[in-house]
């Protein structure tokens, strides 16, 4: 009989193509069931871990407790007994316990039948008292009754209330003998709110640094001008290891002047001065204290002869420091040390005043008089353009700016021409007034994003925190286009894209950290400078900054690269996957088998 082949060839190939496509199937299905069930045990497994872990150490921690508790019972040691019998015999003849909480029924003896008994280190010393000292209660009770100890409480009290009655007494009898005396005694200087002797500079260019009593006035101890003063929030200044001065934020300080006023100076004119000081006006009382000096000074320094007390007609005291202990009269204790301004028809005073770095305040540096008219040579004693380093940072002194409009430091232009002509409105105190300032000498760091690899997202925004500080880790201010920060900050940057920090202190720590992208598979890597970051990381610090030639800018570059990799989420080298593709293929090698053979 002759057979068709061709017709059962064409089924065993649809067949075949059948179990191929089955074999796709049931791998899609299983390497998704798979993936869920490995991610699932993966979970599953963590969470059995903790749960076990936390369970077990639990077990182990009420196991190990129980042990500790049984060895402390086991470990609880057993009074010693002493003995008084023979060392050699093996049952003592006599056996003295420490006494129990009841005395009259004392515990079995420690020394079990058969043990060697534990002897003293003495034998000479084995005789014990027939009553054991430590049984003797004593006397009285460690510990005070309640209602003693109330009654005690009570006498304490009194006690003590009567002392604050005697002493408010005697307080308020000082009170009205010398109020000084009692605020100093009774209160404290740190918060001391009373009268304050006031003493000023014998010249206007008279430094108020010294302590040379020369120039000064009035003579010491003998100044009649009161005003009152706060000492309450003050800064104190260390001499000798004492609180000796309030040099910060004075003005605030000062209550009020001899004539009542307050104020942040007290200025005194000839035409409408009042008071009463010997006699005298304020006006006359000061300028007759300081006269001498003052006028031999001018002759001296500017060769004027005929200077006359008419020749001044205003007088300014503005409080340098406040002073404490420097008399042993009780009303001279404080005093308001001031600088002077005096007004003259014919010579004026040119004060130079520094902030240093970091200062809260402006110091005098230098002072010289001129006669009308003269221009203002700079100061000698300060060159502009000095550096200081502070705490890691280079300060600069960068020019002298004039008073401001109201009289204050300082104005926003700074003096370019030397020697220079003050005019009339600054000279209408008697003095003009030049002040400079240190600043921070600054640079700028261009920090630049580059993206690289074929798989990475050009696009993509990249967030990097920005720091700037000094040498004691404080946050320094910087700015981004015109924008101040005062704290660190975050900036986004794109490949290509660049963000310049400017006014960054010279000397100062930058940093610069990127955020952690390594799940997105980028590795981050930086160049400062043209110089590579030894291993990839993604944080930049430059320490210690410093001003590049020219201005030119530091440059930091963050690279973040990317390259193909199939990112399926799955691992495909897994034994389930493999064991599955064996037996399909192992099914479809039996099925043609078998196949073959029956058409053979």
């Amino acid at each position: 009989m002759i057979h068709n082949h061709s017709s059962g060839k064409y089924r065993l190939w649809r067949k075949v193509l059948s179990v191929c496509i089955a074999f796709a199937m049931i791998c899609s299905v299983s390497i998704s069931a798979f993936a869920v069930e490995a991610s699932s045990e993966t979970a599953n497994e963590n969470i059995e871990t903790v749960q076990s872990g936390s369970a077990e150490d639990a077990e182990e921690l009420t196991a190990t407790e129980a042990e500790n508790d049984q060895s402390v019972d086991e470990a609880q040691p057993e009074e010693l007994a002493v003995t008084t019998g023979d060392e050699n015999t093996e049952e003592p003849t006599d056996v003295i316990e420490a006494p129990s909480e009841d005395p009259e029924q004392p515990e079995e003896p420690s020394v079990e039948p058969g043990e060697e008994p534990i002897q003293p280190a003495d034998p000479t010393v084995t005789e014990q008292p027939e009553e054991p000292t430590v049984t003797e209660q004593p006397e009285e009770p460690g510990a005070t009754p309640a209602g003693d100890a109330d009654a005690s409480v009570d006498e304490v009290q009194d006690v003590e209330l009567e002392a604050q009655a005697d002493a408010q007494s005697v307080q308020d009898i000082e009170q009205e003998q010398d109020p000084v005396a009692v605020q100093e005694r009774w209160g404290s200087y740190q918060n001391y709110t009373g009268i304050a002797a006031i003493y000023y500079l014998a010249t206007p260019d008279g430094i108020p640094e010294s302590n040379d009593t020369q120039y000064w006035a009035p003579e010491s101890d003998k100044s009649k001008l009161f005003g009152k003063i706060n000492t309450n929030g003050a800064v104190w200044e260390k001499v000798d290891n004492k609180d000796k001065n309030i040099r910060d934020y004075v003005n605030n300080h000062v209550s009020t002047w001899p004539d009542g006023t307050a104020g942040s100076s007290w200025i005194v004119k000839r035409s409408n001065s009042s008071g009463n000081v010997d006699g005298k006006t304020y006006f006359n009382y000061i300028l007759d204290s300081i006269w001498n000096a003052y006028k031999d000074n001018l002759g001296n320094k500017l060769g004027i002869t005929d200077l006359k007390q008419e020749d001044v007609t205003e007088i300014t005291l503005k409080p340098f420091k406040i002073s404490r202990d420097n008399s042993t009269t009780t009303k001279q204790n404080y005093h308001i040390d001031c600088t002077i301004d005096i007004v003259c028809k014919k010579t004026f005073t040119a004060k130079f005043w520094i902030k240093s770095p970091e200062a809260s305040k402006y110091d005098l540096y230098d002072a010289k008089d001129y006669i009308r008219g003269r221009k203002v040579e700079t100061t000698e004693k300060a060159t502009i353009g000095s550096k200081e380093v502070i705490n890691g940072i280079t300060y600069v002194l960068d020019g002298w700016y004039p008073e401001n409009a109201g009289g204050g430091a300082c104005g926003d232009q700074k003096i370019t021409t030397w020697p220079y002509l003050p005019k009339n409105t600054e000279l209408a105190d008697g003095t003009v007034n030049f002040y400079a300032h240190y600043t921070p000498l600054y640079t700028s760091v261009d920090i630049k994003k580059s993206v690289t690899g074929n798989m990475g997202d050009k696009g993509k925004k990249f967030n990097f925190t920005v720091s700037v500080i000094n040498g004691r880790n404080t946050n320094l201010p910087f700015k981004i286009g015109e924008i101040q920060y005062e704290k660190p900050t975050t900036i986004t940057l794109s490949d290509d894209q660049t963000t310049t920090l400017k006014q960054v202190p010279v000397g100062a720590t930058v940093t610069i950290t990127e955020d952690d992208y390594s799940n997105d598979r980028y590795t981050p890597s930086y160049a400062i400078d043209g110089k590579p970051s030894g291993t990839n990381n993604r944080e930049a610090k430059i320490t210690s900054i410093s001003k590049r030639d020219n201005d030119v800018p530091h440059e930091v570059i963050f690279t973040n690269n990317k390259d193909a990799i199939p990112d399926t989420g799955l691992d495909l080298n897994t034994t389930p996957y493999i064991l599955a593709l064996c037996i399909v293929a192992a099914g479809a090698g039996v099925l043609l088998f078998r196949r073959r053979k029956r058409w053979s």
